[in-house]
């Protein structure tokens, strides 16, 4: 069976691309992705399909399937902006949209073959051709907190552990934490999961902690019928709270027949009283990185300088340390010296510590992305996303820095993939489209994106809104410049474009738009 499209002819038989009788150079698995995207012209497939069908279900990096897309548009002549045949559905996946005609090739009889069969497949078949996936889309709602001697930060501790844990499954597809969290305090009904979140399974529950003990109830329920498919109670001796979390964790994807064998639960299940008080004190930071408010950066800090202390084997006391000292530096918040060598030591000994945690792996691409190290930023964010490709909050971290770093196209696609994954997901994930707009010279879409981030406090969103303000000629410009030292009054356009690994020609485009708000350097 050979494909036709366009001048192009593709012979799985042969295993060549081919134009005007003449075989293209192209990689196997390039070859492998045209043949799937051929065979399912018309069709939106998405990336869980591709990396199925191409990578044989393996777990391969954001920047693995780019390249390898980027390489298939390459030797059909696409690019990411004329897309004649590959077409990218944001949030969706992809689509073959050229016209291809199948024909069986048999001798003619003097030894040449010859089309017996052809049929055409044209852009608007919708028709189901190929593997889908039928992943369950599960939504962890906040779990209950009845201690009376406890407060809520270790319930939703439990909540996000068991995100995070189930999360690591390929074959699940899990509602982001800061989704969830939206609905906590609200009468939940199973239908607005559904609905809003657009997921099939809720789980539910609640914890208890008193004298050294934890007591959980979990359900797991059909969010379309309110059916129960399992449910549990548990009580066991707070020391046992990590073999808890992973029994609780791999009974709900054994009841949704996932493959255990998928995700990667292979910390320490049993803690003395230090690890303990490290973990208490790791639940009271947490709450830093969903606010990100100066005065509990302070408090973090903190916790996560004791955490350390008394169980320097925890890996993610180290990660988050990370994240905070990181702050001093990216937000000037509570700055002490030196805070990106000291975020760079707590990064290492996290992904030292447990080479398999993504998070760890994010927080020390970050890092290096402030030390003006790309290469080693990409390395290690592809072992992120490698490590856990179903996290919103690692793509869109991710994401948001390749945008700044100039990539901006690949920047948007992760966040438009975190976006998908977190229905309810925070403004922020919409930083690396306005930076994609703002390149591509739509500066009104860009404005529509600052919007959509509502960070009134983060000085970058005047920064960007001053700039793109000042390209259209609006008279609001200079107010939007004079926000900025309002809010940083030592402000200085070029030393923080620098600070944030701006690209040469993204850096001037930027300082051009300031200069036509109003901006004197």
């Amino acid at each position: 069976m050979t494909y036709r499209f366009g001048e192009w002819e593709l012979d799985p038989e042969l295993y060549e691309l081919r134009r005007g009788g003449e075989a293209a150079k192209v990689e196997p698995r390039v070859f492998d992705l045209l043949l799937f995207l051929v065979r399912n012209a018309g069709r939106v497939v998405s990336r869980d399909e591709i990396v199925e069908a191409v990578w044989d279900g393996r777990i391969v990096s954001e920047a693995t399937i780019s390249t390898c897309l980027k390489g298939a548009r390459q030797a059909l002549g696409d690019d990411g902006r004329n897309q004649r045949f590959i077409k990218t559905v944001h949030g969706r996946g992809f689509r073959f949209v050229g016209e291809v005609t199948e024909s069986a090739e048999v001798p003619d009889g003097r030894g040449a073959p010859a089309a017996t069969a052809a049929k055409a497949s044209s852009a608007n078949d919708n028709a189901p051709k190929g593997p889908r996936t039928g992943r369950p889309v599960l939504a962890v709602l906040p779990f209950d907190n009845l201690s009376a001697e406890v407060e809520e930060y270790f319930a939703d501790g439990l909540t996000e552990d068991i995100i995070t844990n189930l999360s690591r499954f390929r074959e699940l597809q899990v509602i982001a934490r800061t989704a969830t969290f939206q609905l906590k305090g609200q009468p939940i009904k199973l239908a607005q999961v559904a609905g809003e979140l657009g997921a099939n399974y809720a789980v539910e529950g609640s914890v208890r902690r008193a004298g050294g003990r934890v007591r959980i109830t979990a359900q797991l329920i059909d969010a379309a019928s309110g059916v129960h498919v399992w449910a549990d109670r548990y009580d066991r001796e707070m020391e046992d709270i990590f073999a808890l979390q992973d029994e609780v964790t791999r009974t709900i994807a054994a009841t949704l027949g996932v493959k255990l064998q998928d995700a990667a639960l292979t910390r320490s299940l049993k803690k003395s009283p230090a690890e303990l008080d490290a973990y208490d004190c790791v639940l009271h930071a947490r709450r830093y990185t969903s606010l990100l408010s100066t005065e509990m950066h302070a408090e973090a800090r903190d916790y996560l300088e004791k955490a350390v202390a008394l169980d320097p084997n925890s890996a993610e006391a180290h990660a988050l340390l990370a994240n905070v000292y990181l702050a001093e530096h990216r937000f000037d918040s509570n700055p002490r010296p030196d805070p990106i060598g000291r975020a760079l030591k707590m990064a290492q000994t996290a992904t030292r510590l447990d080479p398999q945690d993504a998070y760890a792996h994010c927080w020390l691409a970050i890092v290096h992305f402030f030390r003006g190290e790309n290469d080693q930023f990409e390395a290690e964010a592809e072992r992120a996303l490698a490590l856990n490709p179903n996290d919103p909050e690692t793509l869109a971290d991710i994401g948001h820095y390749l945008a700044f770093m100039g990539e901006f196209e690949r920047g948007a696609e992760l966040s438009r993939r975190a976006m998908a994954l977190n229905p309810l997901h925070p403004g922020w994930y919409h930083f690396s489209l306005s930076r994609l707009h703002y390149d591509q010279r739509d500066y009104e879409a860009v404005l529509a994106d600052i919007e959509r981030i509502s960070l009134p406090e983060f000085y970058w969103i005047w920064l960007m809104r001053a700039a793109a303000e000042g390209q259209l000629g609006r008279e609001q410009a200079g107010a939007s410049l004079k926000r900025i030292f309002e809010l940083k009054p030592d402000f200085s356009a070029r030393a923080e474009l620098q600070k944030w690994n701006a690209a040469p020609a993204d850096m001037e485009h930027l300082l051009e738009g300031l200069r036509k708000a109003g901006l004197e350097e």
